[in-house]
């Protein structure tokens, strides 16, 4: 029986294992959206393209599944950027489909021609553009396969208006061979060698620190490293991407590392003397000065990815592997010693701190994020959006699960956050979702409220509002001699009153006294927005200061 090349691409989906796609509608996609009517695939329709993006992001970091997002040709395929760049930059596995002109049109400057292949180059794994409907299937499969292994990433197939909706013959697997990356097994003898000499540093070893990265979850090997750091009484740090990775009670857990990260976890890693890296790449956030990082040790890095080994800190020991299966080699070699020294150390420095650093470092903001997760389900997910709002939230919030936390990291977009937990919620229906925002990253993606409230998604929606770009202007008042400039949204609008008009429940609170908000919002059945007012003075230490050290945060304004 013949069947449309649009018939033939969601048959393909749904073999894939997909049921959901995030998308907008165009001239060029709406082949793919006729046969959706029979296919049982549910389309969401968004009220933006980049907000499908995120949404496809969001459904695959917690899912664990790959996501796809749709977009028409030209302006609905440039929307998608943005979102490409984040799940590229962060390792999300996602198919990205675009709407294209006909094919005997390409190259004409046709209305709503772009060259989307070329625009995401640098930000895809791979990119198809399908000129043969015989094509279909195995570049899908292919697309999957790509998006998923190795360093996982987005994939674009870019699919023409004519090729889509003409009909053939239907093959059973395509005319294009499937060319998948092999993938990066722990056998040779060089392997065996680098994860005994790792072993060895780790057992000589008197100040040990294993540093985290999102590899360990995109690799699903949260099980072996928690068995790893339990056996050698190993602390650990994570980056921002790593939290969550590891849930322990048992004081080995130091915080995330960087430009914003925990006092404490700076310190130890700065004081350490082996330093074995899994699933990070260093980055500039983690790092700050490179030459002045973990001056004292010796550092090995664990990665599927060979472009991460060395990319940033140079790596004494490096294996490019599996991650879960080079851990499940790696713990059979690693002693079981107390370092009752090295954890009084960290204990005693803990203490130091004190016990009430959440409120001096994240003020009143964090107390009131941890009273909400009191207040919310074990299993809740919590997402964030980028500024003030995310530190706040990956310092305060206390990640018991590996994709309990979900926030944006290498490319730290604005506007994440709101789309982001739709497809979340969307992709895991029986955890309850809060997404913490300022008033900067919400405004960017506003209009999902209304796919919020079109598809009753019963999303809990924290709005932190200082009436202002609150990092930027943290940063200003430190670094720019309090030369505010660009940085006020003005507080003219009433965004409880913006949320009910778009059907939400909704409410207002102030953040140093919320009163029953908190109760009312997690109580509430269906999607709710709580504006929580913060004073614009009200930032987040400690914080690195620019060109300095992991070692050289700063406290306060007097620094």
């Amino acid at each position: 029986m013949k069947k449309t090349g649009a018939e033939i691409l969601l048959q393909t989906l749904r073999e894939e294992g997909v049921d959901v796609i995030f998308g907008y509608p165009g001239a060029n996609s709406l082949p793919i959206h006729d046969g959706l009517n029979a296919s049982p695939i549910t389309h969401y329709l968004v009220r933006h393209e980049q907000a499908a993006a995120h949404a496809a992001d969001g459904y695959a970091r917690a899912t664990g599944k790959v996501g796809v997002c749709m977009g028409t040709s030209g302006p609905g395929a440039t929307n998608l950027v943005t979102g490409i760049a984040t799940a590229y930059m962060d390792s999300t596995p996602m198919v990205v489909l675009t709407g294209q002109v006909t094919t005997e049109l390409l190259g004409s400057d046709a209305f709503q021609e772009t060259d989307i292949i070329g625009i995401t180059m640098p930000i895809t794994k791979h990119s198809y553009l399908v000129n043969n409907p015989g094509k279909i299937k195995a570049t899908v499969r292919e697309a999957f396969e790509i998006a998923k292994s190795g360093r996982p990433g987005p994939v674009l197939i870019d699919l023409p208006r004519n090729v889509m909706a003409e009909k053939i013959e239907q093959t059973e697997d395509g005319d294009i061979p499937v060319s998948i990356p092999k993938k990066r097994h722990v056998e040779s003898k060089k392997n065996e060698k680098q994860l005994q000499q790792i072993a060895n540093y780790m057992n000589m070893s008197e100040r040990p620190v294993i540093l985290i990265g999102g590899g360990v979850k995109l690799s699903q090997a949260c099980e072996e490293l928690a068995e790893l750091i339990e056996k050698g009484n190993i602390p650990f740090v994570s980056t921002m991407m790593g939290i969550g990775s590891v849930y322990t009670s048992n004081g080995f857990n130091l915080g995330f590392i960087g430009t914003h990260g925990n006092k404490l976890a700076n310190r130890i890693v700065h004081d350490s003397d082996f330093i074995l890296t899994i699933g990070a790449r260093f980055s500039d956030r983690s790092t700050s000065i490179v030459k002045e990082f973990a001056p004292l040790a010796t550092i090995a890095q664990i990665d599927i990815d060979p472009s991460s080994i060395g990319k940033v800190i140079k790596a004494d020991i490096s294996l490019v592997a599996d991650i879960k299966e080079a851990l499940t080699q790696l713990i059979p070699l690693v002693e079981s010693k107390e370092r009752s020294g090295w954890l009084e150390r960290i204990a005693k420095e803990r203490n130091a701190l004190g016990k009430d650093r959440a409120m001096k470092e994240c003020g009143p903001a964090g107390i009131f994020i941890r009273d909400v997760q009191k207040a919310m389900p074990e299993k809740t997910i919590a997402i964030t959006d980028v500024g003030l709002n995310q530190i706040w939230t990956v310092r305060s919030w206390e990640t018991r699960s590996p994709r309990g936390m979900i926030t944006p990291g290498g490319l730290g977009t604005m506007g994440f956050g709101l789309p982001a937990a739709m497809g979340v919620k969307i992709g895991m229906p029986d955890h309850d979702v809060i997404v913490f925002s300022g008033d900067g990253g919400f405004f960017m993606n506003i209009q999902e409220l209304a796919t919020i409230s079109y598809y009753n998604l019963p999303v809990k929606i924290v709005v932190f509002n200082n009436g202002h770009l609150g990092m930027i202007r943290q940063i200003q008042d430190l670094f720019y001699g309090a030369r505010f400039n660009d940085i006020e949204l003005g507080n003219s609008v009433d965004i409880v009153a913006v949320a009910k008009g778009f059907g939400l429940q909704a409410d207002r609170v102030s953040v140093e006294d919320p009163g029953s908000g908190i109760k009312k919002m997690c109580t509430a059945k269906g999607p709710f927005l709580l504006e929580v007012l913060v004073d614009p003075d009200t930032y987040v230490f400690p914080i690195i200061p620019p060109g300095r050290s992991n070692i050289d945060m700063i406290g306060g304004r007097q620094g």
